[in-house]
């Protein structure tokens, strides 16, 4: 198998073999969670690209990146050993279910989670992936991930625009309130595709939550001014 390589300006990423290759959704994800600086989490690492991201933006940040498909843990160890960040970043094979509640304390846990990224062919085992579509939900990172969340910390995610009144409704009975909203579209007059959601606990003050809006690319086709800032530190040709 000829070894994919895509190149960011500050790192590369092998994604030969992993479930999650580099796509559109992580770039996302990984360019608009909000930073942290003690431990950050990610969920369904892939080939590690959005751990490398975090890493880039957050240069004080420890960070985990957990997958239950081994040969994207294999390859993401690869890619963090070959960009020289295995000091910052560990790369388990664990499923996010298994995390005992008392590993507690994460500042960010961020994540693409796998069956909703477009760029995904076939990404794992019909066995594997069942286990993520009934595991690895945006719903259970909210139920989970509060679990797990120091009491400042956030959960960063990308889903589909209609899950967005679901996740709502599950982060209030959880203690979450979304605290940032940016809808994603491909053009200004196409349908909102993607959401992209930050949670924190809610606690005895009601959160305000910053909404806004990205349109991916032009009339022109070309990328817009506000996708090109978001992902400026990371695309070459941006």
């Amino acid at each position: 198998m000829r070894e994919r390589i895509f190149r960011f300006k500050q790192f590369s990423v092998a994604h030969s073999r992993s479930a999650m290759k580099v796509g559109v959704d992580g770039v996302l994800i990984g360019a608009w969670a909000t930073p942290a600086e003690g431990h950050i989490l990610d969920v369904g690492t892939g080939c590690g690209m959005i751990a490398l991201m975090m890493a880039q933006r957050s240069p004080q940040a420890m960070i985990t990146g957990i997958d239950i498909h081994a040969d994207s843990v294999d390859e993401a160890r690869e890619n963090i050993e070959s960009n020289g960040l295995q000091g910052r970043i560990d790369i388990q094979l664990q499923s996010f279910d298994d995390i005992p509640d008392e590993d507690s304390g994460y500042d960010l846990i961020v994540s693409n989670p796998p069956f909703f990224d477009s760029g995904v062919k076939n990404p794992i085992t019909p066995r594997e992936q069942a286990r993520h579509t009934a595991t690895l939900t945006p719903e259970s990172l909210l139920v989970k991930g509060v679990r797990l969340l120091n009491p400042m910390g956030r959960i960063s995610l990308i889903a589909t625009s209609d899950a967005e009144e679901r996740l709502l409704s599950v982060g209030r009975e959880v203690g979450l309130a979304a605290c940032r909203i940016t809808h994603v579209r491909d053009h200004a007059d196409s349908k909102v595709k993607r959401v992209m959601m930050e949670f924190a606990r809610e606690g005895d003050k009601a959160i305000d939550c910053e909404r806004g809006e990205l349109v991916m690319f032009g009339e022109d086709g070309e990328p817009t001014d506000e996708y090109r800032q978001l992902c400026k530190d990371f695309y070459l040709k941006f």
